[in-house]
């Protein structure tokens, strides 16, 4: 029989893992039924991209501030919080009657996200302590991502069409649920000695948030209204502004948000950047990914969802092998590898033209692009926690979701500025594929920039937090 520690170990690692999976999925599985959705509450062509980046907005504005609420009054309360504003704004989500409805609750939805995603980081990396083991873990969370995000598309294609779109939402409640319950019945409570100490810095955690969502709104509309609209250059300034009051705050507060000396940590700048470039190349390249299935390569929502289904497969295996090879190989041969395959990945992507087939072309090209991005991802969070105090886990793991999250909504909103440039008001086959080509291209040069930081600016090795920080470390683990 397993021992009793080890199988509370394998317990925290799905429901963790599951936690992911539902947050990915939930963002995914919406495209698809959008047209539904539009249809049936008259969204406008303007507006009905809120019915995603409303959830994206606030999802990333308060990744931060959640991390550091979850090290400061624990892990599982956060978990438990964010776990129930997600169902209740999911059933919120079924039930909708007007878009107003709809947007306000995925608005409200992404900050349950938000609490989730750094309090399970936390419990995983405080759980599983020795090297091998976190990086499996870290792994299997990576994995649980881009199966989450996979299958969130294949769901929305299968149910959007014989149930209709509320079901989209409506069958994501029951997994919810069963997640609070399950947090609530095995999460162990936080050890005291592992919590940071302290308040919470409420003037940074207004100028953080507020900047965030300012600079994601401005990234957002940017790749609809364009940068010169009053909207994106109001909301730009304001977020680049109140951001530099968030610093200027965290330099002269007793407790700050953010401690300044994390910046002092070895690698977590560069992985910051190469975390940035990943998802700034990985959003956009699978929103035009699906446009070119479908618009340019005449695939049904079905047949695009299914396509996309090594999406799934592939992350799950190429995660996997990054946990197993990390503890051997360490994390920058394999974030060099991983970059240089998400390169040649998204290059292939390029070059695809309406006479393309799906093999051997569009899927060696997936493959390569999960490949590359599921390498990178897992060997750059265990970078970014790998020297993360153990009341600072949650924080340092919210910091990095929230570079990634920021780096999507930019790489989005350049891609679609970009494709825009070369579709014209006619939008023929032809012009439609040469905007997503340019667009795939930009994707590759955003990633070549990650290949570059980390061969240029990561290091390999570095000095342990101790050497960083005054005063005893404390205990790591479970109790």
């Amino acid at each position: 029989m397993m021992p009793r520690l080890r199988r509370r170990e394998a317990l925290l690692l799905v429901l963790m893992c599951s936690t992911q999976f539902l947050n990915v999925a939930n963002i995914s599985s919406v495209n698809i039924a959008l047209p539904d959705i539009a249809a049936d509450l008259g969204f406008s062509a303007a507006t009905l991209p809120w019915v995603v980046s409303a959830y994206l907005l606030t999802f990333a504005g308060f990744l931060l501030v959640s991390g550091r609420i979850a090290d400061l009054i624990g892990r599982r309360k956060v978990l438990i919080i964010g776990f129930a504003i997600f169902a209740v704004c999911t059933l919120v989500d079924a039930v909708a009657v007007d878009p107003q409805m709809l947007v306000v609750a995925r608005a409200v939805q992404g900050i349950g996200a938000a609490a989730t995603i750094p309090a399970a980081l936390g419990i995983l990396t405080s759980t599983f302590t020795e090297a091998s083991a976190r990086s499996r873990a870290v792994a299997a969370f990576g994995a649980a991502g881009a199966v989450g995000f996979a299958s969130g598309l294949i769901l929305g294609g299968v149910v959007t069409g014989p149930l209709g779109w509320r079901w989209v939402f409506g069958i994501t409640v029951v997994p919810a649920v069963l997640l609070l319950a399950l947090t609530f019945r095995f999460v162990p409570r936080d050890d005291a000695s592992d919590l940071a100490k302290g308040r919470v810095d409420v003037i940074g955690a207004l100028t953080a948030t507020a900047g965030l969502l300012g600079l994601v709104f401005a990234l957002t509309n940017a790749s609809r209204s364009g940068w010169a609209s009053l909207g994106t250059l109001t909301a730009l300034i304001g977020g680049i502004m109140l951001l530099g009051a968030f610093l200027w705050v965290q330099a002269r507060v007793r407790e700050p948000l953010m401690p300044p000396r994390l910046w002092r940590r070895p690698n977590l700048a560069a992985v910051m950047v190469i975390g940035l470039c990943l998802f700034a190349a990985w959003v956009g390249a699978n929103f035009f990914l699906v446009l070119t299935l479908q618009r340019a390569l005449g695939y049904s929502a079905g047949e695009a969802a299914m396509a996309l289904l090594p999406l799934a497969i592939g992350g799950l295996v190429f995660a996997t092998l990054t946990g197993r090879l990390l503890p051997r190989s360490g994390p920058k041969p394999l974030l060099v590898a991983g970059l240089s395959v998400y390169v040649s990945g998204l290059g292939m992507m390029a070059v695809i033209d309406t006479g393309t087939g799906y093999w051997p072309h569009v899927l060696i090209a997936i493959l390569l692009a999960v490949a590359g991005n599921s390498i990178t991802f897992v060997a750059a969070n265990v970078v970014a926690m790998a020297r993360a105090r153990p009341d600072e886990q949650s924080l340092v793991g919210g910091l990095f979701n929230t570079g990634m999250q920021v780096g999507g909504g930019l790489g989005l909103a350049i891609m679609s500025a970009v494709a825009a440039g070369r579709i014209d008001a006619g939008s023929s086959t032809e012009a439609l594929l040469s905007g997503y080509q340019a667009a795939f291209w930009t994707a590759a040069g955003i990633a070549a920039l990650g290949l570059l930081v980390t061969a240029v600016f990561l290091r390999t090795a570095g000095p342990k937090p101790s050497s960083l920080d005054s005063g005893p470390t404390p205990k790591v683990g479970p109790a």
